[in-house]
């Protein structure tokens, strides 16, 4: 809490002409008015000198404890000075020199100089000169957790009230530095000519509030009443009648003042509500924007935190935009909401079950379209194309190998307007369980046969945001549920190959199917197919059967110990996987389409967990994966992956012709320290014949192994100003280098990313380009100074011809304050944001923005 003590206009004087430290001592002088003229604040000292003290009456080596006759102290004393104690209890004083400290009851005080009258039940203290004469050791009074330095101090231990001159204390964020100030109890101060700012430079405050006179609750409030704004030490215009400023520590209900703004709108009143502590677990804020051409929002916020429990926040934000004036041409309204709500359960607080909630959740086009700057100066809310939601529960069951989940979904298409809703999937699943292991140990390929068992079941609705609260809502509702059974066993052959032999079980439940047939007359009468949802349970199931074959190659290369590169590994693991599927015949539907043409199909064509197997499936798959890694010759030894290639295909041993599918390449290398390329691509090996695909190879047509179908190359690069630093193990190199860069202020990081996708026009006949994306990406910061920072990100789109979003940021750290600049000056989102404010959150309200909005386009 606070404490302003109040130096005392009483301070002795001790006669230094008098060798006598006795006879001087008896001039120790009290005044007893307690009023100070201004010029006396700056003197206010005890004015004793080294020289005069010729002998030490009490060795205060060693802390002494003082019980004075009873009625004099009512509880122990503690006291120590280095050069000087004496006690007198004949008249009742205790007076210390030097490094003075003193602790009684609830308070304690250091000082040059201190004087206990504890006959008047007071304490005075004041500061010394040093060697050069000037004023040393300030009183430091310390009661609770109030902590203040003085010039002087005047102070009742029995009342608690107390005269300060020239006080400095901290309150959070807030210094206060008062000229007098009167503490009338324990919880209301009164100053004059009292600093309050937020600066940490205490001498000389870049910036400070002036008040005549205040009223100060300690850990609570200051009232004061005409503040002006000073600037280094320059008046300005900035002037209020009077000020409140909270201090509490905790948590209080209140109002919360709106920002006063101009925007597309018109003036605006932004963020004003109201605060609500509900209890120290709990609270709420409710604020407002209100818009002259009748635009509002309203947005809704709580927080919440329990210790070793859980915590989260939840938000809800609602928006009523107005664009020009009922009756003109470009009148528009929208309106959007959204919420959000993140929830996390610690752990500890129940090991077996968890619960989880990471929400976002409301209209598809808000964060493109919101007027909340904090939304849309977001550049990833803008681009964002899905949105995706989930609360989650979780529950390990004791002693059972069995484990329960439970997920409410929601997936937004942003652009389509689409929502997706799961409400909600269940999943059981157990532990992979060995039936043929004894006990505990696995030798051989029976006991290493294994089995778990898993079930889903959802309830799936897919609908768009003009139907999302209505009845027809329900029209895509599907419930479906989902049982696996997975067996394998684990087989080494000839010591180097791994062959995992796998049988998969399915079976699926579900209450709609469809029926289809052909209407002759519709379409104009072309015909149509025609699909008709039905309710009703029906299940089908599904088989099929795996086997797998895999080794892995090693070869080392070694340079030698003395060189940067010590060696060099290169890993081949070839695999082979065959698999087997079952036609089920018995699912098998069809339609006369025209006379003697039938249309097969299967009820379940469009079921959230597939279809049945109504054609026979033989495949064999192949890949080839080399990595190569380097062995560096560093202190820990540090291993490095160079590079990654895997090549994959299949052949399909049931189809008449193209059984080879296409190839899949991917790749990834690392060139230097920072540098990283990544490729994957698909390669067709069937020949092309006027642009269409042929059954043909393109080897045999003498047309090479044949053509690259897509390819996706991605690479990016960071570097800053560190990046170009030498770096040598000699100390003096070290040193310059570090000396050089105390010279060199200027810091900067910059990150270049480019993407590159090709598709040929045989395989994408919708876009006759060919190179789909050729981008060039960049974005860093600089520092020009240590206060000074601009970041920018921007980008090329080489097919498009034009720049990427592009924004920019600037900011100035002016010490307690700070400016920043935010700007887009390309495209739909060109817009701009100026800002200069205080950064303490309890004076966040001083503050001077601006901005132009984008055009928005609703959508």
């Amino acid at each position: 809490m606070w404490m302003f003590l109040f130096s005392a206009s009483v301070f002795a004087q001790i006669d230094s002409r008098n060798n006598s430290t006795k006879d001087s001592l008896q001039k120790f002088v009290i005044r007893k008015k307690t009023v100070f003229s201004p010029d006396s604040l700056k003197t206010n000292t005890l004015n004793i000198r080294r020289d005069s003290i010729k002998k030490v009456i009490i060795d205060t080596s060693q802390t002494q404890t003082d019980s004075l006759k009873k009625g004099a102290l009512s509880s122990e004393l503690y006291h120590f000075a280095e050069d000087y104690t004496e006690i007198n209890q004949k008249k009742k004083f205790i007076k210390l020199y030097n490094k003075a400290h003193i602790k009684y009851k609830d308070f304690e005080l250091t000082a040059g100089v201190i004087y206990v009258d504890y006959g008047k039940k007071e304490v005075y203290a004041g500061r010394i000169p040093d060697s050069l004469g000037k004023p040393s050791q300030r009183p430091v009074f310390i009661q609770g957790n109030t902590k203040t330095e003085n010039d002087s101090i005047r102070f009742n231990y029995e009342t608690k009230k107390a005269l300060v001159w020239n006080t400095y204390t901290k309150e959070g964020d807030i210094s206060l530095l008062s000229e007098v100030s009167k503490k009338y109890n324990d919880s209301v101060m009164f100053v004059a000519n009292v600093k309050f700012t937020t600066s940490k430079d205490r001498k000389h405050p870049e910036y400070y509030f002036l008040a005549k006179k205040g009223k100060i609750v300690p850990g609570k409030k200051i009232i004061v009443g005409t503040t002006q704004m000073w600037i280094e030490d320059v008046p300005t215009p900035f002037v209020i009648p009077f000020g409140f400023f909270p201090l509490m520590k905790t948590r209080a209900s209140g109002f919360i003042v709106p920002n006063i703004g101009q925007s597309t709108k018109g003036f605006s009143l932004q963020n004003g509500g109201f605060y609500w502590a509900i209890n120290p677990y709990l609270d709420l804020t409710t604020t407002t924007d209100f818009y002259t051409n009748g635009s509002y929002a309203l947005h809704l916020g709580s927080r919440y935190k329990k210790r070793y429990r859980y915590n989260g926040s939840f938000n809800f934000n609602y928006e009523n935009q107005i664009t020009s004036v009922i009756g003109l041409p470009d009148y528009a309204k929208n309106v959007l909401w959204n919420i959000t709500w993140n929830h996390h359960k610690d752990s500890k607080s129940s090991p077996l079950s968890n619960f989880s909630a990471n929400v976002r959740f409301g209209s598809s086009t808000y964060y493109r379209n919101s007027d909340n700057y904090y939304v849309a100066s977001n550049v990833n809310n803008q681009l964002q194309n899905e949105i995706n939601s989930s609360i989650s529960y979780s529950k390990n069951f004791r002693n059972l190998p069995l484990h329960m989940t439970m997920t409410l979904s929601n997936n937004q298409k942003v652009t389509q307007q689409q929502i997706t809703l799961t409400l909600p999937q269940i999943s059981l699943n157990t532990d992979r369980l060995y039936p043929f292991a004894k006990n505990g140990m696995k030798k051989n390929a029976f006991q290493k046969i294994n089995l778990n068992y898993t079930f889903d079941a959802q309830n799936t609705i897919r609908t768009t945001d003009s139907l999302l609260f209505t009845k027809r809502v329900w029209e895509g509702k599907e419930v479906a549920a989902r049982h696996r059974i997975p067996l394998k066993t684990d087989i080494k052959l000839f010591k180097y190959f791994n062959f995992q032999p796998s049988i998969n079980y399915q079976e699926v439940w579900a209450l709609q199917y469809l029926e289809k047939h052909w209407d002759p007359t519709a379409n104009n009468g072309n015909g149509a197919e025609i699909i008709e949802e039905k309710t009703g349970f029906k299940s089908f199931r599904s088989l099929n059967m795996n086997a797998s074959l895999s080794t892995n190659i090693f070869g080392t290369y070694l340079f030698g110990d003395d060189k940067k590169i010590m060696g060099i590994r290169h890993t081949i693991t070839p695999s082979f996987s065959y698999s087997y599927r079952p036609k089920f015949e018995q699912f098998i539907k069809s339609y006369e389409k025209s006379p003697g043409e039938y249309v097969e199909y299967t009820e379940f064509d469009q079921n959230m967990y597939g279809k049945p197997d109504i054609t026979e499936n033989k495949n064999l798959m192949m890949a080839l994966t080399q990595v190569f890694e380097a062995k560096y010759k560093t202190k820990d030894g540090k291993i490095k992956r160079l590079r990654f290639l895997t090549i994959s295909n299949s052949y399909n041993f049931l189809k008449d012709s193209m059984q080879l599918s296409k190839f899949n390449l991917t790749s990834s290398f690392q060139l230097t320290k920072g540098l990283n390329i990544k490729l994957s691509s698909i390669f067709d090996p069937y020949d092309l014949h006027n642009g269409i695909v042929s059954k043909d190879f393109a080897l045999t047509q003498g047309n090479g192994p044949g053509r690259f179908q897509t390819i996706n190359f991605n690479t990016g690069y960071d570097f800053s100003n560190k990046t170009f630093e030498k770096t040598s193990d000699d100390k003096n190199e070290k040193k310059n280098q570090k000396i050089e860069a105390y010279y060199n202020p200027i810091n900067w990081n910059l990150k270049l990313t480019y993407d590159f996708r090709y598709t040929h026009p045989a395989y994408n006949p919708d876009n006759p380009k060919a190179i789909t994306g050729n981008t060039l990406n960049f974005s860093g910061d600089v520092n020009f100074t240590e206060n000074w920072r601009v970041g920018f990100r921007s980008g090329y789109d080489l097919v498009n011809k034009g720049f990427t979003i592009t924004t920019l940021n600037f900011t100035r750290d002016l010490k307690s304050w700070v400016m920043r600049f935010d700007w887009k000056p390309l495209g739909r989102y060109k817009s701009w944001y100026f800002y200069i404010g205080i950064k303490s959150s309890i004076l966040k309200d001083i503050k001077y923005d601006k901005r132009r909005e984008p055009l928005r386009k609703f959508f």
